[in-house]
C-alpha cells in the first residue's frame, strides 16, 4: 500500500517522463519483431492432389497432376500431357518461353513454349552415340546440362548438333540433388559435399550441406533447405543456420523467387512476401 500512495503523490510530469521512454521502448521492440515476418499475400485452396513445381515472375503457378503439366493463374489452366513417355521426373522453370520436361524412366526430354506446346521431343536413346541422362537442366544457347549414366559424366547437349560433349571426368559418387542455370550446373553427393560446374568444365566445390527432403539454390555461396517441416536459410562458407518463419506445420513442397516464398500444402498453396539476403 505504502508503494501505491507514493505514486499518488508523485507529480504527473515525474511519471510521463518515466514512463514514455519504457513505452517506446516497448513499442519499438513490438514493431522490430512484427518486421521480421513474412507477409502472408495469398492463401489459394486446392481441389485435387497436385505436385508443385514452382512459379514464374508473370505470376504463373506450375503443377502436375495425374502426370499432366500445368500452368494456372486467376482460374486460367494450361496444359501439356504425354502418356507415352509416363511419369515427369523434373521440371526446370527458369525460362517461362522454354520450360523442359524430364521423363527419366523413358531418357526424353520434352521442350515447351509459354502455351505449353511441345517444340521439341529428344530421346537420348535415339542419338548417334546415346546417352542414359540422370539429370537434365536448360544452360545457355538452348543446350541442356546432362548427367549421363553410362559414362558416369556431365557434360552439354547440343540440338542444332544432335550431340553430346561431356565435361567432367567420370565420377567417384552419385548425384543425390541438382539444379542449375544457363552457366552453371550445381549438385550434391552423397557424402553431402555440393559442387558447381561451369560452361567450360570447371568443377569448384562450395561447401558441405547437412541431411534436407529438398533444397533451391539462391546463390552460389546460400541455399534455401527443407527438412522435415522446417525451412532455413543455409550458408555453404560458414554452415550457419537460419530458420525462416511461416505459418504452416506442415507443407509438402516450397519455391522462392523475386521475394515470394510460395508453400505448397495438401489443401492450399500460400505465397509469402519476404526477403531473404543472399
Amino acid at each position: 500500500m505504502t508503494s501505491v500512495n507514493v505514486l499518488y503523490l508523485l507529480p504527473l510530469p515525474y511519471i510521463m517522463k518515466k514512463l514514455l521512454p519504457l513505452l517506446f521502448l516497448c513499442f519499438t521492440a513490438a514493431f522490430s519483431q512484427e518486421a521480421l515476418l513474412p507477409v502472408r499475400i495469398l492463401a489459394t485452396p486446392k481441389e485435387k492432389p497436385e505436385r508443385f513445381v514452382g512459379t514464374d515472375v508473370f505470376g504463373w503457378e506450375y503443377v502436375i497432376a495425374d502426370n499432366e503439366f500445368r500452368k494456372q493463374k486467376d482460374g486460367r489452366v494450361v496444359k501439356y500431357k504425354n502418356l507415352a513417355l509416363g511419369d515427369i521426373y523434373k521440371a526446370d522453370l527458369q525460362n517461362p518461353l522454354q520450360i523442359v520436361l524430364f521423363y527419366r524412366k523413358f531418357n526424353t526430354v520434352v521442350l515447351l513454349d509459354n502455351q505449353l506446346n511441345a517444340t521439341s521431343i529428344i530421346v537420348f536413346n535415339e542419338l548417334p552415340k546415346p546417352i542414359l541422362a540422370e539429370a537434365v537442366g536448360l544452360a545457355s544457347q538452348n543446350r541442356l546440362w546432362i548427367y549421363d549414366v553410362n559414362t558416369q559424366q556431365l557434360g552439354l547437349y547440343d540440338p542444332q548438333r544432335n550431340a553430346f560433349r561431356a565435361l567432367t571426368p567420370p565420377f567417384n559418387d552419385t548425384i543425390t540433388w541438382y539444379q542449375s542455370d544457363y552457366n552453371y550446373f550445381y549438385w550434391t553427393d552423397t557424402t553431402g559435399k555440393c559442387f558447381a560446374l561451369n560452361l567450360f568444365g570447371t568443377v569448384t566445390q562450395l561447401g558441405s550441406v547437412p541431411k534436407f527432403d529438398a533444397a533451391q539454390l539462391l546463390s552460389p555461396a546460400v541455399l534455401l533447405l527443407q527438412k522435415d517441416n522446417t525451412l532455413c536459410q543455409y550458408a555453404l562458407d560458414t554452415q550457419k543456420q537460419t530458420p525462416v518463419a511461416i505459418v504452416e506445420k506442415t507443407f509438402g513442397a516450397f519455391y522462392y523467387t523475386d521475394g515470394i516464398l510460395s508453400i505448397f500444402t495438401d489443401s492450399e498453396f500460400i505465397q509469402y512476401k519476404i526477403s531473404l539476403p543472399r
